[in-house]
């Protein structure tokens, strides 16, 4: 209809309607263009409040997971401490078995726990990680992941120790073959270990189940700093979540 007119107004000569018409078209093309826009952006910033709410989820349910992997490395910390101040004294006290005992059934496992968030992994390999405008927050997630790229090295290297040192660690104690393993290792301390005869004697006369206990000892202290270092990136994100959120 405008196209029309303008050609009629052409033809005609009458370059004021001309002039009228013109704007007419560009202002409406203007406000097209910018009503496209502010609806982009609108679903830019509904896709960005889902996608905030969605890793606020993720980083919740990491932090949960990390709280119960780091208490069971800070038990077995101080259960080794235990079974190895009794085996330097060559002995130990009642009070001190149930200790000794987590440790020898425990200390070669891991608390294992979900890091990586699947929200933001997603965003990666998507390439849609610039729907944060937060950039605080993005910079936030990008560490965190390389962090857990530096974890997983180490984490890798340590499981490795453990299995060479499990044969000397496990040498002088055996399993009871009826107990069954519900819940151990997600909290150690309330159930029972499923540890039979230990030959304590055994124990503090062999240097190399010592050296082990120690190595155990070690690597669950590096486990649990590992563990403080995730949990306060972990509590960083969640925070500068709950601040985008409002």
């Amino acid at each position: 209809m405008i196209l029309r007119r303008l050609t009629e107004h052409v033809r005609a000569q009458n370059w004021l309607a001309v002039g009228i018409d013109f704007v007419i078209v560009v202002v409406g093309v203007f406000i097209g263009i910018q009503v496209s826009n502010w609806n982009e952006v609108r679903q830019q910033r509904v896709e960005e409040a889902a996608l905030i709410e969605r890793l606020r989820v993720d980083f919740r349910r990491i932090g949960d997971d990390g709280e119960r992997s780091r208490a069971f490395h800070e038990s077995m910390v101080s259960d080794f401490r235990t079974l190895i101040e009794a085996v330097r004294e060559g002995s130990f006290s009642e009070e001190d078995l149930p200790a000794i005992e987590r440790a020898l059934a425990f200390g070669d496992a891991f608390q294992t726990s979900a890091d990586h968030s699947g929200t933001f992994t997603e965003l990666l390999s998507s390439g849609r990680a610039n729907l944060l405008q937060d950039k605080q927050l993005l910079d936030l997630l990008v560490e965190y992941q390389d962090f857990l790229e530096r974890f997983a090295v180490a984490r890798d290297f340590f499981i490795g120790r453990s299995e060479v040192i499990q044969v000397s660690f496990s040498r002088h104690f055996s399993l009871d073959m009826s107990w069954a393993l519900t819940e151990a290792y997600a909290d150690p301390t309330e159930v029972g270990t499923g540890i039979g005869a230990i030959d304590f004697q055994g124990m503090t006369d062999d240097p190399a189940f010592e050296n082990a206990a120690e190595e155990y000892y070690r690597i669950h202290n590096y486990f649990t700093m590992w563990r403080l270092r995730i949990d306060a990136r972990v509590d960083a994100i969640l925070e500068r979540l709950e601040e985008a959120q409002r």
